[in-house]
């Protein structure tokens, strides 16, 4: 009870200094946001204009699956026998390592 009656009395220029950074403070945040906002609509146009470009590349290709590439087929067909088998496994296929627990430790 005794911080709420407990009132500090502030004088007028403070007031004033303390609504001038709140102000600034407002303005400064408001400029950041429009700013903001503009960089993610210019960005987020231009991933969809990429993307669509992708896909118009794409339709345009002779071999569009991997899997029915040809040389990919020889490959398999001549040295790693078929899809998924050890050896195949062993060289395309990568593991994952936490390399900030390598340089910590």
């Amino acid at each position: 009870m005794n911080a709420i009656k407990e009132v500090k009395e502030i004088s007028r220029r403070q007031f004033l200094k303390g609504i001038g950074v709140l102000a600034g403070t407002a303005v400064i945040g408001s400029v950041l946001l429009k700013f903001g906002k503009i960089v993610y609509a210019r960005s987020d146009e231009y991933i969809k204009l990429r993307a669509a470009a992708l896909y118009q590349n794409d339709a345009g290709m002779p071999i569009r699956k991997s899997h029915e590439n040809p040389e990919i087929k020889a490959i398999y067909a001549e040295f790693l026998e078929k899809p998924l088998s050890e050896k195949s496994e062993h060289l395309l296929h990568t593991h994952y390592v936490d390399r900030y627990i390598q340089l910590a430790g």
